[in-house]
């Protein structure tokens, strides 16, 4: 199985690299894809997941949008 983003699915593409003869050759397009511990707060458990850095920072901002309506309820 080729590795993934599971949030935003991003995946290897590829493509073609131009020399400066406009010879062109196959090459990939790698995605910044890393593998990443996640900790489920429903299930109080911790999952081990495959996502790009944009996917990081996409679940960040919305756990942070989620952490917010949560606690602005309380006061």
């Amino acid at each position: 199985m080729s590795k993934f983003c599971q949030v935003t699915l991003k995946k290897n593409i590829f493509g073609k690299q131009i020399s400066h003869s406009n010879k062109k050759t196959s090459r990939i397009f790698k995605a910044n894809i890393f593998r990443k511990r996640l900790f489920i707060l429903n299930k109080n458990q911790w999952i081990t997941s495959f996502i790009s850095n944009k996917g990081l920072k996409t679940l960040n901002k919305n756990f942070l949008k989620f952490y917010k309506n949560i606690y602005s309820y309380e006061k």
